[in-house]
């Protein structure tokens, strides 16, 4: 079986999203993942700029990243992780 890989999402509120794409190739889910993280960085950011330090409901805004799984026999390999850049 080829290596596929998967990009996993962390969005600036933590929320985390898969991806459904499924790559043939680490470069293609490495280009896939930074499109997303400049996406990201110029728009959700944005919305969650003003943090209420009184509310202890609202969710702590980090910096969004991404990860890059390889996929087979139903398992996942962590193969790449953006923060370590």
């Amino acid at each position: 079986m080829e290596k596929q890989y998967k990009v996993v999402f962390v969005y600036p509120d933590g929320h985390i999203e898969e991806i459904d794409s499924v790559f043939n190739n680490g470069r293609d889910a490495l280009e896939c993942g930074n499109n997303l993280l400049g996406q990201v960085n110029s728009t959700e950011k944005n919305y969650h700029h003003d943090v209420d330090p009184d509310n202890f409901f609202q969710r702590k805004i980090s910096d969004p990243y991404f990860m890059i799984v390889e996929i087979g026999n139903k398992k996942y390999h962590l193969v790449y992780d953006s923060r370590s850049r």
